[in-house]
């Protein structure tokens, strides 16, 4: 008699949503596919579009419970608080608690923003994660926009990512009929370090156009009403802090007794160094083998492999073995119908790689619906 095992997914990222679409193929292998999380999806890749007003929030979800019950498993609404690795159980917010015999964790990523006292509490500071914060803030400023205002807005970190939320706020501006009042805060000495240097130049030249104010080599120490304190003493103006300022794994997995390192870590069979039972996936592992950035393209080339994985550890068969790109590509959507396109040292801005990317974008949330 065949006894169905248990696989218990525990966050809707883009590797989960994969395996959640295919739930009635693990079932074909006797595992039961039960998929935690608190009940919406918030696509990364057209977030800021959503941010600058080019979608709306809809637009950028994806229902996960939809998903895996359309393939035949089950969907739990909750936030998981504790993993019991000894009884296999997890615990969630609500006291509830489910057995599994697999565990996969795809949580995502927080914003690291204690760095800058008097932030964490304040609700004018956004850390660019959840990805709901966007969207509030998009509300937030639009309505300001709308009444004839025109609040001071900080974006602090000068990576990809807040190069992209500041462009997109000044896009929002811009639709509104209104002056983009936009600082952009940068440690460095240029824009997005790990792009070429002729994309970042670019990307300061297409910045500065929009007008948006950029200052490099510049850190926030101090939030303190309205203002802005800067590590040379001076304050600027701040009706809004952004927070774009890098990624870190949420902060109940280092509890969880397995080795962590800003992310469980993982073999190159997506499984913990530490727990055969335990796989990790996208922003909240880190490969013991391959270092990468915290980009969603990851998520997506993991899945098929998490997703033969749980199949394999369910069948007896080998497991195969995931192998990051050396190169990937990656585009920014600058608000103003460009984009900046790049993989490894080649890039290209422009009206062809928006379109590209609105097209890829497009395609993903599609295939969810």
């Amino acid at each position: 008699m065949t006894t169905t095992r248990r696989a218990l997914l525990v966050g809707a990222g883009h590797a989960h949503l994969h395996v959640a679409a295919h739930a009635d193929r693990l079932a074909r292998a006797e595992l039961e596919v039960t998929l935690i999380d608190p009940g919406t999806f918030w696509y990364s890749g057209r977030a800021t579009g959503m941010l600058g007003g080019q979608f709306t929030a809809a637009q950028d979800q994806i229902d996960p419970r939809a998903v895996i019950e359309h393939s035949g498993g089950r969907f739990i609404a909750g936030r998981v608080e504790h993993v019991d690795r000894a009884a296999r159980q997890v615990r969630l917010d609500d006291g509830r608690h489910c057995d599994y015999d697999w565990l996969s964790i795809n949580v995502g990523s927080g914003v690291r923003q204690h760095a800058i006292t008097g932030c964490a509490d304040d609700t004018s500071c956004w850390p660019v994660k959840p990805i709901a914060q966007l969207d509030r803030l998009h509300r937030t400023l639009k309505h300001a926009y709308d009444a004839g205002k025109t609040p001071a807005v900080v974006v602090v970190g000068g990576g990809a990512t807040g190069c992209e939320i500041a462009a997109n706020i000044a896009a929002l501006a811009r639709r509104a009929s209104r002056p983009a009042t936009v600082t952009l805060l940068q440690a460095h000495d240029r824009l997005a370090p790990a792009l070429p240097d002729g994309a970042s130049r670019r990307l300061a030249h297409c910045l500065q156009a929009m007008g948006i104010t950029l200052k490099f080599n510049t850190r926030a120490v101090e939030r303190h009403g309205a203002t802005l304190t800067l590590d040379s003493d001076a304050s600027i103006a701040a009706d809004h802090v952004v927070l774009a300022t890098g990624l870190a794994a949420p902060a109940w997995l280092g509890g969880l007794g397995l080795c962590f390192d800003d992310g469980v870590v993982v073999d190159d069979t997506l499984r913990s160094v530490d727990d055969p039972r335990l796989f990790a996936v996208g922003d909240c592992a880190r490969s013991d083998t391959h270092d990468r950035p915290r980009l969603g393209v990851f998520g997506v080339r993991q899945a098929p492999v998490l997703l033969a994985n749980l199949e394999a550890v369910a069948t007896g068969a080998p497991l195969q073995r995931y192998t990051p790109q050396s190169k990937w590509l990656s585009i920014l959507d600058l608000g103003d119908g460009t984009g900046l396109a790049t993989r490894g040292r080649h890039w290209w801005h422009g009206r062809t790689s928006a379109w590209l990317k609105h097209w890829l974008d497009r395609r993903f949330i599609d295939s969810y619906r």
